[in-house]
């Protein structure tokens, strides 16, 4: 039925009666005032010093990819805290490049789980000596937030020098990642912990799980922080946690010493959102280095070469999404995502790998049925075995995926159907606050009234929100 219904989409697509500039109705000016000023006093109301963290208690550091995004958030109120939250991030990058997941505050310490102390990289040698870190990083949104806070800078000449000093930053975490996590040079990083991909719970990650065998004594005695925040019904499983930290443990035994480190390790995936954004922030480099009068050839043989491998090792053509790949099992991961929208952020799809796209995010898969209809767009479809409305990427729809969804379309000419992700975004945040992830069916089960799951008063949830209504 669902196959049929694609079909249908690609032969005949649904008009949608969006405008650029709609909002959802309950959407006036007053409205738009009031909500601006709620994610304006969220922003602040996380302000921890030079950077913003990313919720009021479940997250008290900083964290890679939330500080990008909460950047963008300040962009046109605060631009010199917009550039502070990038410049506070980088200074944890570690001597070959590597940004790390986690800066952390030395005033939360003992609030969070894995903390510092537990990572162990203090006396590794290429972190920054007077910076506390975790010792794996995430997705590199970092170049087209930079090409992006360089639109929207006050003053283009003022601000040379950040933009000088960023681009060398991130370009060398580029290098980072070609050089240290691209063993076969074929332009794909791969990621080493689910914690790395942003989408730490995803069902994917239990598919690579299954091929890793250890014993108890492999897992160090630890608890867990955020179950005192948050209900473990909206939280990865005991058994995912369990995994989650073999992994760390596994590479501080190692010392984090690269590329030794990955000659046996278990975990090496292949995302297709996590070089989608790699290759769109090789793109906005090119921008900003061409301002900067940069040699660029380096950063334009990556981009050609990501996108092609992009295509070339993650499409699923029986899918018509792209799907992550196991390099140690060498094989895809049959399971559909909006991670695998996401390569619509860069110039990877061709027309007809954008048609099937584009036609799967109207079908039932992610748009549900009429009669059950869905939020566009839920973190894991909603025909796959293992998703679940309430649980941490397993289901729920999430701010800044639909944000990076929204510059896909319109990149791709989808404009009607990029309003229409703006416009549940918007609707979400209104009818249930800044989440940090949110229920994907528009109704919701008899009894329940709580469409908002995570941690409440979230920044990126507020950031993007302003980025889209002070556009």
């Amino acid at each position: 039925m669902v196959a049929s219904q694609i079909n249908n989409l690609l032969n005949h697509p649904q008009p949608l009666h969006t405008s650029m500039n709609d909002l959802p109705p309950h959407f006036d000016s007053a409205a738009t005032s009031n909500m601006v000023a709620a994610a304006k006093n969220v922003l602040k109301s996380n302000i921890l010093g030079a950077f913003t963290k990313p919720a009021p208690s479940l997250y008290p550091h900083q964290w890679n990819w939330d500080a990008g995004f909460i950047a963008l958030g300040y962009a046109r109120s605060d631009f010199r805290q917009a550039c502070s939250e990038m410049t506070a991030l980088f200074r944890g990058q570690w001597a070959h490049g590597m940004v790390p997941q986690i800066v952390f505050s030395v005033k939360n310490v003992g609030k969070y789980f894995p903390g510092y102390f537990f990572w162990d990289t203090r006396d590794v040698p290429l972190k920054p000596r007077n910076t506390r870190t975790s010792g794996i990083s995430m997705p590199p949104v970092h170049g087209f937030v930079l090409n992006r806070l360089l639109q929207l800078t006050p003053d283009q000449k003022a601000y040379r020098p950040f933009f000088r000093r960023m681009f060398d930053r991130v370009l060398l975490l580029h290098q980072y990642y070609y050089q240290f996590r691209d063993p076969d040079r074929e332009g794909l990083a791969f990621i080493c912990h689910p914690w790395e991909s942003g989408m730490d719970n995803l069902p994917t990650w239990e598919e690579v799980f299954s091929q890793i065998h250890f014993n108890d004594s492999e897992v160090p005695p630890y608890e867990r922080r955020d179950l005192e925040h948050v209900d473990a019904l909206y939280r990865p499983r005991q058994q995912s946690y369990d995994r989650y930290i073999y992994l760390v443990n596994r590479m501080r035994q190692q010392r984090y010493q690269e590329p030794e480190m990955w000659d046996d390790f278990p975990f090496q995936v292949q995302e297709p959102m996590f070089n989608a954004i790699l290759s769109h922030s090789n793109e906005a480099l090119l921008e900003i280095g061409a301002w900067l009068r940069r040699d660029t050839g380096q950063l334009r043989e990556w981009h050609t070469q990501t996108n092609r491998a992009i295509n070339d090792k993650l499409w699923s053509e029986s899918r018509g999404i792209y799907v992550s790949y196991d390099r140690v099992q060498r094989r895809q991961i049959p399971l559909t995502t909006a991670g695998g929208l996401i390569p619509l952020l860069c110039s990877a799809p061709d027309a007809a790998q954008t048609a099937r796209m584009v036609a799967l995010l109207q079908s039932p898969v992610f748009a549900g049925e009429p009669e059950h209809p869905a939020w566009l767009c839920a973190s894991t479809a909603l025909n796959e075995p293992g998703f679940d409305p309430h649980r941490y990427w397993r289901g729920p729809v999430w701010i800044n995926m639909n944000w990076m969804l929204y510059h896909g379309l319109r990149r791709y000419g989808h404009h009607p159907l990029a309003e229409r992700i703006r416009a549940d975004s918007l609707e979400l945040v209104r009818k249930y606050g800044f989440w940090e992830y949110f229920n994907p069916w528009k109704n919701l089960p008899e009894g329940e009234t709580k469409g908002g799951y995570g941690s409440n008063q979230f920044s990126w949830t507020a950031a993007l929100t302003l980025d889209w209504l002070e556009r």
